[in-house]
Order: structure tokens, then sequence, then C-alpha cells
């Protein structure tokens, strides 16, 4: 993770404000985006890597876009969970925006273990999977795009 916070309760918890360096909480955004189709959902939840982030990302937060609503099989309704393995629920579980409407782009809220602090030396990189279910029916069309916010 790429964020150095200092341990306490402190009033400046930025040890290097002047950045950019290596030690500094000055970072750049980035962003990863992923599409999913209705080949991504299924009345059993499918799961797949989407994305790599690289070991020194910090993850801020996640978007998504439904460019065309999930239908056809009789769909009623899904859900995207999000995590670091495979049916992992580490940033989200079971969101029901992956049901929205078309043209729909929404912050995606109650997203948890974003954020971390600096871990030296870094892990492997962060793999994302998405978990889609679909309930009642398998949807045979849909657009979705997910939007990783990171930084490094």
């Amino acid at each position: 993770m790429a964020i150095n916070f200092v341990q306490g309760q402190v009033a400046v918890s930025d040890p290097n404000p002047s950045g950019p360096t290596a030690t500094s909480n000055v970072k750049e955004i980035r962003t990863k985006s992923v599409k999913l189709t209705s080949a991504n959902f299924s009345t059993t939840q499918i799961n797949t890597q989407v994305a790599t982030l690289p070991a020194d990302a910090t993850i801020v937060g996640f978007r998504i876009w439904v460019k065309t609503q999930l239908a056809g099989g009789s769909i009623s309704a899904a859900t995207l969970s999000l995590g670091t393995a495979s049916a992992g629920t580490q940033f989200v579980s079971a969101s029901a925006l992956a049901y929205g409407t078309a043209g729909t782009y929404t912050v995606m809220p109650a997203v948890t273990g974003i954020y971390q602090n600096y871990n030296v030396p870094f892990g492997g990189d962060i793999q994302i999977w998405a978990g889609g279910a679909a309930t009642t029916g398998i949807p045979t069309s849909g657009e979705i795009y997910l939007m990783v916010e990171y930084i490094r």
C-alpha cells in the first residue's frame, strides 16, 4: 500500500508533506476500468479475476456505470461482490448496483478494506475479483463498467 500514515493519534498524519517522495502522501490518482457483461452473472455466482494492481497501490474507491441493464433469461435482480480472491468480499459484498438502470453512474457505497497503510516489504500484486450473481434467471445481455480508483 502506498499511503504512509503516522501511527496513533497525531495532529499531522503525513510524515513528509513536501512530496512527492516515497515517504510522502503526495500521490497520483490512477484508475483501472473493467467491462462486465451478462457473461459475468449467473444464478450460481460467477467469479472472475478482472484486474491486477501493483503491490504499492492503495485502493481509494470503486465506481460503476451501467451502460445497459442486465436483461433476458427472466432475470429480476443481480449483485456484484468485489474482493482480492475468488468469491471474495473484502471490498464489496453483494452490491445491487449491478442491476442498476441504464445510464446510471455511481460511486459504490459500503466499500471496506481500502485506504490501507503503507507496508514494507510489499506483498504481491493486488488481484481484483468480481463475483456476479443473478436472481431468477441467467441474463443474456447487459454491459457494466467498473472503475477501480487507486493511488501510488
